[in-house]
């Protein structure tokens, strides 16, 4: 009987509940995996009281996919420069001796340790097992111009040259202390694959679940409901989007169509988004919710309006799953390579084009019907996560295999 191999996961919080798009991954992974591979986990918790409770119940929830779960707490991280010297500040803002000591003590009994975004990364020169894995959520930090960083935008980003150019360059030499870098998308695989050897390179797409996001059949009545985005909005990329689209493009909208409404759900929202919502207003705020499908049965839109970051963007995927058709940017059908505009969506990114993009899909039940049934089909064919799950199961086990024999 073949031995499961032990993976160690690193991760800066536990994943669940699977409430953003890099926790929903990497949850939605190991559950598929869990039978085939033996994981445990080692993850950041808060231990002051008001987050005790909480962070136990996330524990428990997690029992049934990890076979043991280590905990460091958060309190420990001590961020100044000389705890960690070398270290870009991003990276910096989570060292910990107390977690570099439970990778050091931990991992030599793991055949792979597998670190999710790239401010852990450091964290595999503490590591004893003999493969190591990095999850590459979102290579926008590459790019002075695309940064995820907020205090990488407008005037601050000629300040920020210094720091980026440090980040980059932590970035390059910490690849190469991976065996395996993990990416989401071509795009991103094409931009790391000239600094990084393409045997290292590994595409593991983020899925959807169909099961949990089932197809609503387009009806007319659908074009006139709200419009709806969805983010982590402490990641500054879905503030930004956020804000740009409600600023700039929303109120085209609403001159067109005074009866407009716009949902912002997800979790974290940031007092500039908490700002938005107007009671009884045109634009509502809901913060983290249970079931972000409840809300996507109600809308009739979703609107993608994200200018910063690379990626997939997973929540795209659950409009796709659940027959929401799409209204996104550039930047957000690059990560879905399969996806083509006035087939699977619609692509626009100005404001004017933007609005014009919403007006015609409230206008043309044909091309909202046809953008709908076309999306849900691709996702059935190209993400769904037991299928994208298997080419993470084929990367871990060729790694494992080539360690024996070399």
């Amino acid at each position: 009987m073949r031995r499961k191999p032990k993976i160690l996961l690193l991760t800066p919080a536990p994943p669940y509940p699977p409430t953003n798009g890099g926790m929903l991954r990497i949850f939605s992974l190991v559950e598929a995996l869990k039978d085939a591979f033996d994981f445990s986990l080692l993850t950041f918790t808060r231990t002051g009281d008001e987050s005790k409770f909480s962070e136990t119940a996330k524990l428990i929830a997690l029992e049934s996919l990890f076979r043991e779960i280590h905990t460091v707490p958060k309190e420990s991280i001590t961020s100044g420069r000389s705890a960690a010297p070398g270290l870009p500040g991003f990276a910096r803002d989570w060292f910990s001796p107390a977690m570099a000591s439970a990778v050091k003590t931990l991992s030599p009994s793991y055949d792979i340790l597998h670190v999710e975004l790239l401010k852990m990364a450091f964290y595999v020169r503490y590591s004893g097992a003999p493969i190591s894995f990095l999850t590459e959520h979102d290579l926008g930090h590459l790019s002075l111009f695309n940064s995820y960083f907020r205090e990488w935008t407008g005037l601050g980003r000629l300040l920020a040259i210094p720091e980026w150019a440090r980040t980059r360059a932590h970035h390059r030499e910490i690849c190469r202390e991976y065996s395996r870098i993990v990416v989401l998308t071509k795009f991103d695989r094409d931009i790391l694959a000239a600094t990084t050897p393409a045997e290292k390179l590994i595409l593991v797409k983020t899925g959807t679940n169909l099961a949990r996001f089932p197809f609503r059949a387009p009806q007319k009545e659908h074009q006139a409901a709200p419009l709806i985005y969805v983010g982590h909005y402490a990641h500054f990329p879905n503030e930004d989007a956020a804000l740009w689209f409600c600023r700039s493009i929303f109120p085209l909208i609403l001159a067109g169509s005074p009866g407009a409404r716009l949902t912002l759900a997800g979790s974290q929202p940031t007092p500039a988004i908490e700002k938005l919502a107007i009671p009884g207003g045109a634009v509502s705020v809901t913060g983290e919710v249970p079931d972000i499908n409840e809300h996507l049965a109600a809308s009739g839109i979703f609107v993608a309006p994200v200018r910063l970051g690379l990626g997939v963007k997973g929540k795209v995927l659950e409009a796709f799953s659940a027959g929401v058709p799409v209204v996104a940017t550039s930047a957000v059908a690059r990560g879905i390579p399969e996806a083509k505009g006035r087939t699977h969506l619609l692509v626009a990114d100005s404001p004017r084009s933007f609005a014009g993009a919403v007006a015609r899909l409230r206008a043309d039940f044909q091309l909202y019907s046809g953008l709908a049934h076309a999306a849900r089909n691709l996702a059935e064919k190209h993400y769904s996560w037991p299928d994208l799950a298997g080419d993470l199961a084929r990367a871990y086990d060729n790694a494992v295999t080539g360690a024996k024999t070399a």
